[in-house]
């Protein structure tokens, strides 16, 4: 059975030139990296301007952050959002070199790209960080994450909050890393777009789920081997009648995470290794709950999902 056609709008304004589409604007950190610049590998001085659509209709402008990231990528002409219906006399519509799903690992020429723009961003930082959410006020994460941010810090890590940076300086600290570890979060997709093969980096699960399968992607995409992947997750904090999601709160066994570090190279055997008390765990519950405004399900996790 076939759909009918949706009636073509009225455009209401017009605009002479060419201009090449970038694509759907998209406000959110995460789908800004994944979904809205990744058909900018083909601009160049040529077009009268770039084009995007906005996702919802609060989206009115492009921030300084977004910006900077233009910037970064070479582009001089104009970059115009179209809240309404418009018709541009020439448009030039390129593949979609990168996003989430099966083209999470990017194409080729979008690879090249990072590697020609965000790749000549002055690295600037330690060789061994550890991307840390413990100032990150988000309605999910990992129970104890001090006690791991302590842990690695005593390991030679330096913890990074990328939410406190310009996007121009995280780019320039993952340039300079040479080792990375993260629980799994947005702020991988960042790393994701300055990762070259001179990295190694280890992803903490925080959720049971596959969320974090197109940052795995992305990141042998770039780097062009896999990353390490721990599951350490024996129970989960979820709001009620919800799965697994990004306001899932994870507990994990901390001895299993230091056990996956060493034996992939992270962490030396003897470094020393805190394990967070019941106290700690409970202590995270309740901020937790406190920034969910509900009580949240303890639900043990019977069948991890193995990376």
């Amino acid at each position: 059975m076939s759909l009918p056609l949706t009636e073509e709008p009225e455009a209401t304004e017009k605009r002479e030139g060419h201009y090449l589409f970038g694509g759907m604007f998209f406000g959110h950190f995460g789908l800004f990296i994944t979904e809205t610049i990744c058909r900018l590998w083909a601009s160049n001085d040529s077009y009268d301007g770039i084009v995007f659509t906005p996702k919802h209709a609060n989206l009115t402008h492009f921030k300084k952050h977004h910006r900077e990231l233009f910037k970064i990528f070479g582009i001089t002409c104009p970059v115009i959002l179209l809240p309404t219906p418009t018709r541009i006399e020439k448009l030039s519509i390129p593949g979609q070199g990168f996003g989430l799903g099966a083209i999470a690992s990017g194409t080729e020429e979008y690879r090249n790209f990072l590697r020609n723009t965000v790749g000549k961003v002055p690295p600037n930082g330690p060789e061994k960080i550890y991307i840390s959410r413990t100032k990150y006020a988000a309605t999910g994460g990992l129970l104890g994450e001090q006690v791991l941010e302590a842990n690695l810090e005593r390991a030679g890590y330096v913890p990074v909050y990328p939410e406190k940076m310009t996007w121009t300086d995280q780019l320039a600290l993952y340039r300079a890393a040479r080792k990375i570890i993260s629980i799994d979060t947005s702020a991988l997709h960042m790393a994701g777009m300055a990762a070259d093969p001179d990295k190694d980096i280890a992803v903490i699960l925080r959720r049971n789920n596959t969320e974090h399968h197109c940052m795995r992607l992305q990141l042998r995409g770039m780097i062009g081997k896999d990353i390490l992947l721990i599951n350490s997750l024996v129970n989960e904090y979820l709001v009620p009648g919800k799965k697994p999601n990004h306001d899932s709160w994870g507990e994990a066994d901390f001895n299993e995470i230091r056990d996956a570090l060493v034996k992939g190279g992270f962490v030396d055997p003897d470094v020393q290794w805190d394990i967070p008390t019941d106290e700690i765990i409970q202590a995270d519950v309740a901020v937790a709950e406190s920034r969910a405004k509900r009580g949240l399900a303890f639900t043990p996790v019977e069948k991890r999902y193995e990376p």
